[in-house]
């Protein structure tokens, strides 16, 4: 009898460690899907994400839809010993007073939330290797359409990447995500540091 109380308690203890190790890592999951980046983060993933880049692809130009990403790509493009032109979109979030809908001079993508303004100089730069990059990828579908116009308009598709700093499950498994991604999260429940994920 005492051998089989002895066995019960290490098969409950070894059943304990090894639940106490999984829900340890989900919990580690969910915190980090949750947490706020921080400026340090975002050197950090500049730093990775632009060692992958100089393996892999070397960009000659940027776009980035909005001042959100253009202050990640400023920072992906000080990893680089060349200069590499960053052209920024103008975008309005629809439900503000004062959205821009309509701009001269640029090319305009529209979604349920946003006007995305896009400036026509870009298209001057059609042979070049063009990289597009944002703060988050929620879908997948944003970036995509993105990288969709300037096919249409000219670009040569072998020659764009993608790039975001966070990317969601959902655009992975869809097969939208970005090229590049350092994060990968649940949902835009988290923070960078110029305001929550959108």
């Amino acid at each position: 009898m005492a051998d089989l109380l002895t066995y019960f308690f290490i098969i409950t203890t070894i059943l304990g460690l090894i639940l106490t190790v999984y829900y340890g890592r989900k919990s580690r999951e969910l915190e980090k899907s949750r947490k706020k980046l921080e400026w340090a983060d975002l050197q950090a993933s500049a730093n990775d994400l632009g060692a992958k880049l100089k393996k892999q692809f070397k960009p000659r130009i940027v776009f980035t839809p909005g001042l959100r990403g253009a202050t990640f790509a400023n920072l992906l493009l000080n990893e680089f010993d060349y200069e590499i032109p960053i052209f920024v979109g103008v975008s309005s979030w629809k439900d503000n007073k004062g959205a821009v809908s309509a701009l001269t001079g640029f090319m305009l993508i529209e979604t349920k939330k946003w006007y995305v303004h896009i400036p026509e100089s870009i298209l001057d730069f059609k042979e070049e290797h063009l990289l597009i990059v944002d703060d988050f990828a929620m879908s997948g579908d944003f970036i995509e359409r993105v990288r969709e116009l300037f096919i249409a308009r000219g670009f040569d598709g072998k020659n764009i990447k993608t790039m975001s700093i966070a990317t969601t499950r959902v655009a992975i498994h869809n097969h939208k995500a970005p090229d590049y991604y350092w994060m990968e999260t649940i949902d835009d429940s988290f923070y960078f540091p110029w305001g929550k994920a959108k």
